[in-house]
């Protein structure tokens, strides 16, 4: 069975290679007149790749069934059969900015998500090489991953409604290339610890995977602040870290500031009419 896997034109120099088909000929080969035929697709499977989002899957769903492609559509969304995370799992306000859906918890007390891209998303926009995923765009995808898990299984107890993250550790790893196919993140939980009641300290390691092998990874360590307390100790740090700098910037200045009367401030300082000596008569 013949299978495409359509890709957006993000990812146009990886959709050369057989077996996939970037969107916008898709949409050409669909908008042809209702009773020309489309060798480049009948009889093969199509399904919605890496980048497309669901206003385009639909779109091409509804004009390839209309035209009676209907095996050819029929695991159209095979790879699409997870929802988003929600915005307020991920900390992000654009939609087009989540990277995983919502985490699910398995047997073994880990969590799996799938990388869902879009190519309208921030990292995405004015930094694509080559044919793979960026690596910040998965370093991007497990923090979201770390935030949902934390958001959505571990604060039911927590007495605040608003939390606030502090990452105390970060290490990313980077074992392949990774491509705009079906990719999962696997997260478990190293150590999870209430040290007071209005904080959570979590440390805890990610696998990204393609076809089973892992590509990409992260340690991470973080500490869940209730925002009251948090805010005020930011608000603090802040005004210190702006009175330290205006401190320091006072200092190169009065550094660099001219003295009085070094010899840069006398050759600048402006000279009276020069006397002529009398001519000879």
């Amino acid at each position: 069975m013949g299978v495409l896997i359509v890709v957006p034109r993000a990812f146009k120099q990886f959709s050369e290679h057989p077996n996939l088909l970037p969107y916008e000929e898709l949409l050409s080969i669909l908008l042809r007149s209702d009773d020309a035929p489309v060798p480049e697709i009948a009889g093969r499977k199509l399904i919605a790749g890496q980048g497309l989002d669901d206003m385009q899957v639909s779109h091409a769903w509804y004009i390839g069934v209309s035209r009676g492609l209907i095996q050819e559509f029929s695991h159209w969304r095979a790879a699409r059969k997870v929802r988003y995370a929600d915005r307020s799992l991920c900390h992000k306000q654009r939609p087009e900015n989540i990277l995983i859906s919502a985490p699910e918890k398995n047997a073994d007390d880990s969590y799996t998500s799938e990388l869902l891209l879009h190519e309208r998303n921030e990292l995405m926009l004015d930094h694509l090489t080559g044919q793979h995923i960026q690596g910040m765009v998965l370093a991007e995808a497990c923090r979201q991953m770390f935030l949902a898990v934390t958001e959505h299984y571990f604060l039911d107890d927590c007495p605040s409604s608003k939390r606030y993250f502090v990452i105390n550790l970060m290490n990313v790893r980077y074992q392949s290339f990774a491509f705009p196919l079906p990719t999962q993140i696997h997260y478990r939980v190293i150590e999870r610890k209430q040290p007071k009641p209005d904080r959570i300290f979590i440390h805890a390691d990610m696998d990204v995977h393609q076809s089973g092998q892992p590509v990409a990874g992260m340690e991470v360590q973080f500490t869940v602040f209730d925002d009251g307390y948090l805010s005020k100790r930011e608000s603090k740090l802040a005004a210190q870290a702006v009175g330290n700098y205006v401190d320091f910037l006072r200092d190169e200045l009065r550094k660099s500031a001219p003295t009085k009367y070094s010899s840069s401030a006398r050759s600048s300082r402006p000279q009276g009419p020069r006397q002529m000596k009398p001519l000879a008569s």
